[in-house]
Order: C-alpha cells, then sequence, then structure tokens
C-alpha cells in the first residue's frame, strides 16, 4: 500500500486504507475520492522528493 516508490494505489488497497481509517466510505464515495487521491499522492511524492540539504528549515519558538 503506498509505499514509496510505488507508483499507483490499486482501489482495493485504498479501500483498506479507508477502512483502516475509520471512514466507513461506500463504494460510490470511494470511487469519487480515488481520483483526488491519486492527485494528489502525486503531488506529495514531488514534495518528498525535494533534497533541502543544510536549507531544511527548523522551526523554534521564542516567547516575547
Amino acid at each position: 500500500m503506498g509505499t514509496p516508490g510505488q507508483n499507483d494505489v490499486t482501489s482495493e488497497e485504498f479501500k483498506l486504507m479507508a477502512e483502516h481509517a475509520g471512514l466507513g466510505l461506500a463504494r460510490e464515495e470511494l470511487e469519487n475520492l480515488k481520483p483526488l487521491y491519486d492527485i494528489y499522492f502525486e503531488y506529495i511524492k514531488l514534495l518528498h522528493s525535494i533534497d533541502l540539504r543544510a536549507q531544511e528549515i527548523g522551526v523554534t519558538f521564542h516567547p516575547d
């Protein structure tokens, strides 16, 4: 299911992920949501492929 290097998540894997998350979606809802998941999955893969090296941000909080 959606491991690094894997291109696509099958409809059955998507159904299992939704069940694991406790979403309780009907088959029709899953079919409507799957294309959106596929689009965002591609964007997420792009974000994870960026190597920021030493320029990665470190978030700090300074209360004033």
